[in-house]
């Protein structure tokens, strides 16, 4: 009885299992941690890229909007919220305006587009000044600032552009048009907000007048295009004519000089002539008489 008893004591598993399933839940704990961490990180993404051409403007969870952009790079936003601005050439393009002209002739169209740009460092401010006036592009996650901004002060300048012009004029002078609103918007925009906007271009694609304005056009054109065809027939004929009486002048004198030598051989046949010519700078002999004195009047026996 003792050897049995003895054997079951030596079978008696040790508590392994304890230790072994101790280090599978702590595994298990520090897996859950980390899953959650990844999955916090997917969610809350505490970390936002600037790239090129773009700021960061820095606001915290309390509203407020930090002086100074966030520059090109990666910043952490545990405790803020960073939206991206573009800072590169902005594109307004505004389509079928119908200004006034000076005789208070509205335009049948006019299309032009607006190129500008931001300070970088003005963008915080601009992004709080104007919050309800900047652009946002949905696929690029991208602020525009002050967008809605700039396209109503390039209306009202346009327009004020021009009422200075006369409809009969006015398609023959766009890039006078052009410098008029550029100039314009850049002083109504540093009037509010000096050193901040860059009114760079303004590109006109399109101008219509009135059609009635539009077939006086013509018109004229067409009556321009007449009288031009009419002075340059002038012009040719005038330079025939002048052709002409060279020609006729230059035989005249061929003849004259023909006829004169014609008679001078018929004079100098009759004999004893002497031909002093109109210069008096020689003396022409003709016939058997000899000689006479060089200033001698032409004579005949």
């Amino acid at each position: 009885m003792l050897t049995i008893l003895q054997e079951k004591t030596v079978k008696t598993p040790a508590p392994k299992p304890a230790v072994s399933t101790a280090k599978a839940g702590k595994a298990l704990l520090l897996g859950s941690i980390a899953l959650i961490v990844v999955l916090l990180l997917i969610f809350i993404r505490p970390f936002a890229r600037i790239d090129t051409g773009q700021v960061g403007v820095v606001r915290t969870f309390n509203g407020k909007i930090n002086d100074e952009p966030a520059n090109v790079g990666w910043h952490t936003t545990f405790t803020s919220r960073i939206d991206k601005y573009t800072v590169k050439e902005i594109p307004v393009q505004l389509q079928d305006l119908r200004p006034t002209t000076k005789e208070n002739i509205s335009l049948r169209d006019l299309d032009f587009e607006i190129q500008y740009s931001v300070n970088p460092m003005k963008v915080p401010m601009i992004a709080a000044k104007y919050s309800n006036m900047n652009g946002y592009e949905q696929n690029s996650k991208i602020y525009i600032p002050a967008y809605m901004l700039v396209e109503k002060q390039a209306k009202s300048v346009s327009a004020d552009a021009v009422s200075r012009f006369e409809a009969l004029a006015i398609n023959s002078k766009r890039n006078e048009l052009e410098n008029i609103i550029r100039t314009n918007l850049q002083k109504d925009l540093d009037a509010n907000d000096p050193d901040t906007f860059i009114v760079s271009r303004v590109t006109i694609s399109n101008l219509l007048p009135d059609e009635k304005i539009q077939e006086s056009i013509r018109m004229i054109a067409d009556s321009e295009n007449r009288k031009q065809v009419a002075i340059n027939k002038l012009e040719i004929a005038k330079t025939e004519a002048e052709e002409n009486r060279v020609r006729s002048q230059s035989l005249d004198d061929k003849i004259l000089a023909e006829k004169t030598l014609e008679a001078l051989i018929r004079m100098g046949e009759k004999g004893n002539v002497v031909v002093v010519p109109l210069d008096f700078k020689g003396t022409i002999m003709t016939g058997t008489g000899g000689a006479h004195a060089p200033n001698s009047p032409a004579r005949s026996q």
